[in-house]
């Protein structure tokens, strides 16, 4: 029998399965404290819901199957803000600001090589109702605070507005297809080919050479700043945005972390405004990403401004395995017919908090106290029989050894 997983899938191991749990609970606390409250969502969706929403890309390298009771094509969940967008238009009772979390996981279609699997787990948040850049601030400020409250430090936030890409497009009447050419030359950081494009078009000398120094615009906020008196009008709003964000986020005491880069387009064509990467530096790594999106729920139902984010939970837990450790208390071997002290002793413990297994395997004790002190048990207890007798032996694994009245361990 085949005993191996699919290729685009991970198993975790005992410590990456506990790494991850502790992580997305940090991660969860934080984004209460931030007054989040959490969503669940169905991991299965309907296909016409999102197939006008979803990035085409993204809709393309979806996993569908069939309803065999209603006969509809479904969805397994490709992304968690489209779904959000999707919850947020079926509400009858709409009260803004809106602030939701979610944890679960999301299914792409990928080529299945090193990191590239089809089942990833995210964590995030989604804040809807709020135009203001204060929001996009505040979601960035989670983000932030979130990896510290991990222990996280080597880590950068990368921004970007993409309504300066936008803004190019309307300045020089660009249709889609054109306007995909040109968002190629950017992401791919193609120098050369921006000077032809733009040598195409009568231009001012200062927005030709913003046009093609896009790629290369990376940096803290003097590069914004510097910018603002050389674009036009239609430019000058986001650069204005990137400014502002940087202001609030300076007043959080977070614009340490702040890199602006325009020469990175996002993933979704769903965002409209700010958006960010979250960027580890030691394992040059996109952990998180998120934007504004202020068209996406209008799309479903209503018109809605909103912005989020999302950490990617399987990066995040290779960051940070071997960091927690799953503490186990206790572990007892009782070697006497009567195995109810084993129980009233593991049942006590418990009752006070502690993580207590009992060895309910017959073997060599020697044995057992190794196998207990390889799975992670601080402590072993032994019940034994001396002299018509029980007697309670406890072990630690830094070699001290107590020698107890049952009572005493019961008291």
């Amino acid at each position: 029998m085949k005993v191996d997983t699919p290729k685009g899938v991970r198993q975790l191991s005992f410590e990456e399965s506990y790494t991850l749990d502790t992580i997305q609970k940090i991660i969860e606390d934080n984004f209460k404290l931030w007054g989040y409250d959490k969503l669940y969502l169905p991991l299965i969706e309907y296909y016409h819901t999102h197939s006008k929403t979803l990035d085409k890309n993204l809709l393309k390298n979806s996993f569908r199957i069939v309803d065999r009771y209603e006969g509809e094509t479904l969805i397994l969940r490709p992304d968690f803000t489209t779904q959000i967008a999707r919850f947020v238009a079926s509400l009858k009772d709409k009260t803004f600001p809106l602030r939701v979390y979610y944890c679960g996981d999301i299914f792409r279609y990928t080529v299945p090589k090193a990191d590239n699997i089809y089942q990833r787990r995210q964590v995030g948040v989604e804040l809807i109702g709020v135009p203001q850049i204060e929001a996009d601030a505040e979601v960035i400020a989670v983000a932030v605070t979130s990896l510290k409250s991990l222990g996280i430090s080597d880590f950068q936030i990368d921004i970007n507005n993409v309504k300066i890409h936008y803004g190019i497009k309307e300045i020089l009447n660009l249709d889609d297809g054109t306007f995909a050419e040109f968002m190629g030359f950017i992401k791919n950081r193609e120098i050369y080919n921006l000077k032809k494009f733009v040598s195409k078009f009568i231009l001012p000398e200062d927005l030709k050479e913003f046009i093609v120094s896009l790629p290369k615009l990376k940096g803290g906020i003097e590069i914004i700043s510097n910018l603002k008196d050389k674009l036009p009008t239609g430019l000058k709003e986001p650069i204005d945005e990137l400014v502002k964000i940087y202001s609030i986020l300076k007043e959080y005491g977070l614009s340490d972390y702040l890199v602006f880069d325009l020469g990175e387009p996002k993933e979704f064509e769903y965002y409209t405004g700010i958006v960010f990467e979250v960027f580890s530096v030691k394992n040059k790594k996109v952990i998180g990403t998120g934007g504004r999106y202020d068209n996406l729920i209008s799309k479903y139902n209503g018109d809605y401004p909103a912005t989020g984010f999302a950490f990617d939970l399987y990066y995040l837990m290779d960051i940070l395995i071997g960091k927690f450790h799953n503490k186990k208390d206790y572990y007892i071997i009782d070697t006497t017919d009567d195995k109810l002290t084993a129980y009233r002793i593991a049942s006590n413990l418990r009752s006070k908090g502690f993580s207590v297994a009992r060895d309910i395997v017959k073997r060599d004790v020697e044995k057992s106290m190794d196998i207990a002190f390889k799975k992670g048990f601080e402590n072993v207890i032994i019940i034994t029989v001396e002299n018509n007798k029980k007697r309670v032996y406890i072990f630690s694994k830094n070699g001290e050894k107590k020698v107890l009245e049952i009572k005493d361990i019961l008291g």
